[in-house]
């Protein structure tokens, strides 16, 4: 992590209360959040926020399917290779269609914070501590 400023961490997610909560953890972890609301404008977001070392998207919003949005930032020319954290649902299915989507990691829900906050860890700061995404 630079001394100037926290790694930055692009937040989509359709519940409100999860959005609040999940971005208290990743800012007591020492990170920035950019909120990336429930999706639809995600890949712009990344274009116009700066560095961003992790997407983190739990679901997505009416007419944007969250693998479509994975698609999506993978054929994103200045941001295809940013890491994504998926959050789906506890369902076998859901969770390996973000996998063939393009996702680095997902954590199903309900989760552990730590579990979470390390999830992140490894893959916004792969060098850190010997991390490796």
């Amino acid at each position: 992590m630079s001394s100037a400023s926290p790694d930055k961490i692009l937040l989509v997610a359709k519940d409100r209360t999860l959005r609040t909560l999940l971005e208290r953890l990743l800012v007591g972890g020492g990170f920035a959040v950019v909120d990336g609301g429930t999706g639809a404008d995600t890949v712009a977001l990344l274009e116009s926020a700066g560095p961003i070392a992790l997407v983190v998207c739990e679901r997505t919003g009416p007419g944007l399917d969250e693998v479509a949005l994975f698609e999506e930032i993978r054929r994103s020319p200045g941001h295809g290779r940013v890491p994504i954290l998926a959050l789906p649902p506890a369902d076998p299915e859901c969770t390996a269609r973000a996998l063939e989507a393009g996702v680095d990691d997902c954590l199903a829900k309900p989760f552990h914070p730590k579990e979470f906050l390390t999830r992140v860890e490894r893959l916004a700061r792969p060098t850190a501590r010997g991390n490796t995404p």
